[in-house]
């Protein structure tokens, strides 16, 4: 997947996501804008990017994984702009009837 901001923002929420793939990989490109990428906590993420006058957050990102999860790798390039990702936490089961 590739994502694009240019002079405006993006939201790319992945929580109620099914992989088909063991790795996904998404490439964010900010130009003068942002891109805000939400994974769910229970992926692994990696984070890898370049930020001139920008930002490549990664405060989503973990470095050990557990076997068999999937894993979302996130390049990111910001110009004037920001690729930042964040968790969000498992949402519980709806209640049973």
């Amino acid at each position: 997947m590739t994502l694009w901001s240019m002079w405006g923002g993006g939201r790319v929420d992945l929580t109620e996501a099914r992989f088909s793939s063991q790795d996904t990989v998404i490439r964010a490109v900010a130009l003068w804008g942002g891109t805000k990428i939400v994974v769910p906590a229970d992926v692994d993420v990696e984070v890898r990017g370049f930020g001139l006058f920008g930002l490549v957050g990664r405060r989503a990102a973990r470095r050990v994984g557990r076997p068999g999860t999937p894993r979302v790798v996130i390049k990111g390039l910001a110009l004037f702009g920001a690729v930042v990702t964040d968790t969000s936490p498992n949402r519980p089961a709806p209640p049973s009837p």
